[in-house]
């Protein structure tokens, strides 16, 4: 993966991930790690997200080229029409997910908190990439972090990712981590996402019940289904078998 834009053909599928929390559980206000983001074809992009974001930033959130940061903005008490235009931009037609965990997640042997939330994303991609006959490429766009860029890398290897389209031709996959500071209009909606989906894990760890306002806004309202998955021992299992079969035959 390298620090730079993609050159992508409108047809290619365009997936940008945050992360929230840490990968050790290791904060006590805040147990969990997951990963998270939004898709769309590239030639849709700017139609479904990019314009339509900085719009929202530039009448609601204090301009288009504000950094958006989804936990400052949940600290900021945000006003009725802040919240009314997120809510409007969320009906828009694009993918959305998030992969969560917690200190309370049993891991399998061999396999850290980032590596799990890293199987379980990569397993969405392939369901998501499976949705397209004519698919030929896709692309990962990562947050840049100086703590995460490492694990990234080690966890998802591209050339062994043995990602397929529905026809059954295997999908090309090039990668890059952005640093948030360009405010890309995907990586700062891809916050937003991920940040919802860890209110919601919280909200389950002290036991309550239903969802979160915001969460049901994000994920439930979404006019395409969303993925929204937490992760226990079985289901990892499956997934770290699954990934071995997909290097076995990729070699």
């Amino acid at each position: 993966m390298a620090d730079e834009v993609l050159a992508l053909r409108p047809n290619d599928l365009i997936v940008f991930i945050d992360e929230t929390g840490i990968e050790d559980f290791s904060d006590p206000n805040n147990p969990t790690f997951g990963r998270g983001g939004c898709a769309t074809l590239n030639g849709d992009y700017k139609k479904l997200i990019k314009k339509p974001w900085r719009k929202l930033k530039r009448e609601k959130l204090g301009g288009a080229m504000k950094p958006f940061h989804a936990v400052d903005f949940g600290q900021s008490q945000p006003t009725k029409a802040q919240i009314t235009g997120i809510n409007r931009f969320l009906k828009r037609p694009f993918w959305r997910f998030a992969a969560m965990s917690d200190s309370r997640t049993e891991l399998p042997p061999g396999i850290d908190g980032h590596k799990a939330i890293s199987l379980v994303t990569i397993s969405f991609i392939k369901r998501l990439v499976r949705t397209y006959s004519d698919l030929t490429t896709v692309a990962l766009v990562f947050e840049a972090s100086e703590r995460g860029n490492e694990l990234v890398q080690r966890d998802f290897d591209l050339a062994s990712l043995n990602l397929v389209n529905r026809s059954g031709h295997s999908i090309r996959v090039e990668g890059c981590f952005m640093d948030k500071k360009n405010m890309e209009a995907g990586l700062e909606v891809a916050d937003l996402i991920i940040h919802t989906a860890g209110r919601q894990r919280r909200h389950q760890i002290a036991g309550g019940k239903g969802v979160v306002k915001d969460f049901e806004q994000t994920y439930w309202h979404s006019p395409i289904p969303p993925a929204f998955m937490s992760i226990g021992t079985m289901k990892l299992n499956e997934l770290a078998l699954d990934n071995q079969n997909d290097q076995t035959a990729k070699n």
